[in-house]
């Protein structure tokens, strides 16, 4: 016999032996069982377990009937008897109820615009109120009067064909002048990039920077000075001890100085930079030249320095002195901060001393 049963029995026993159980006490227990058969019938145990869902019910009615002839005892048996039945008839059902069909997924359809219903999703379609084919885009079909392959709806001179000259070669109309320099393209040597009709429709330009056009250039790759003769116009001067080039004037020879000073010494280093001087007249496009010391490794730091700086500076007094303009000219020493070669063996040492002329601003 299960617990809850055998706690029932006892608690009957007990009442038996006090005399009388309240019938009010057995009406609030009929209540509990009421509910629980109730409960039952919504599990469906009139079909899983219909035995103890009628003893459940008949002991109920019994218990009722007893109380009111006054037998309580009696009254509570039936009650013991009409609970334990109430609750094997719920266990018994708990899985009897109807099955709930599990609700459908709703489908959700994605509808994709395409208000004209020409099968172009409008937003695809350049004519998206207006069918027409795929092939043309959404828009209708139309004529091609100029034959250019571009369909008169969306040429702006659907009469004249488009040239196809890679220039404006989609919006059908021929460009006669693509750089619009007033030169027609088949007589332009430069029909995308404007010029005047005596270059020949080509933009005047001047590579070496020495303020003469290369049209008048002789020699357009190097810098040089202006010259009555077409064959030397534009070239540079024969000089023997310097070569200009785009971004310095290169030396061939190094300037001389007294040993740890600043005064220039010998002949041929005054040479070298009075063709300097020479150079600086013959270009006005060097708008601005550095002059530079650099020294070798002996010595200290800060009096390598001093002496490029102060190097440097006696060069550029000189060419100020030979009518070069304070404005074109700087002087920086940099001292052994910039070797050029090593300062490990008497050969690198003097190539490290030296002065160099950099062109840091052209026209």
């Amino acid at each position: 016999m299960r617990l809850h049963e055998s706690l029932i029995w006892l608690a009957l026993g007990a009442l038996a032996g006090a005399g009388c159980v309240s019938g009010n006490k057995i009406r609030a227990a009929g209540e509990v069982i009421q509910a629980d058969i109730e409960h039952a019938h919504r599990l469906n145990a009139q079909r899983c377990a219909p035995r103890e869902l009628a003893l459940a019910e008949a002991n109920l009615d019994f218990a009722y009937g007893e109380v009111t002839e006054g037998d309580s005892p009696r009254a509570q048996e039936h009650i013991a008897i009409a609970e334990e039945n109430a609750k094997k008839a719920l266990l018994l059902s708990k899985d009897c109820g109807p099955k709930q069909a599990p609700a459908k997924e709703k489908e959700v359809v994605l509808k994709i615009a395409d208000r004209d219903g020409d099968g172009v999703p409008d937003a695809e379609d350049q004519c998206p109120d207006v069918p027409g084919p795929k092939e043309n885009f959404g828009c209708p079909e139309d004529k091609d009067t100029d034959g250019d392959g571009i369909p008169d709806s969306l040429d702006r001179c659907p009469n004249d064909p488009e040239d196809k000259d890679g220039f404006q070669d989609d919006d059908g109309c021929p460009d006669n002048d693509n750089d619009g320099d007033g030169i027609a393209d088949k007589l332009d040597a430069c029909p995308n990039v404007p010029g005047p009709i005596e270059n020949q429709g080509c933009p005047i330009v001047d590579r070496d920077g020495d303020g003469i056009l290369d049209w008048d250039d002789a020699c357009p790759d190097e810098p040089g000075v202006p010259d009555p003769d077409p064959k030397k116009n534009g070239c540079p001067r024969k000089l023997s001890l310097v070569v200009v080039k785009k971004d310095r004037i290169e030396i061939k020879k190094q300037i001389n100085f007294a040993f740890g000073k600043a005064a220039i010494q010998g002949a041929e280093s005054f040479k070298i930079l009075d063709e300097v001087v020479q150079v600086l007249n013959d270009t006005p496009a060097i708008q601005k030249l550095r002059v530079e010391g650099h020294t070798d490794s002996v010595g200290s730091a800060e009096a390598n320095e001093r002496l490029s700086q102060a190097r440097a500076e006696a060069c550029v007094a000189y060419l100020l002195s030979q009518g070069i303009a304070a404005k074109r000219m700087e002087a920086m020493g940099f001292g052994k901060a910039r070797p050029i070669a090593s300062n490990a063996t008497d050969k690198g040492r003097a190539q490290n001393r030296r002065t160099e002329f950099n062109i840091v601003e052209r026209q």
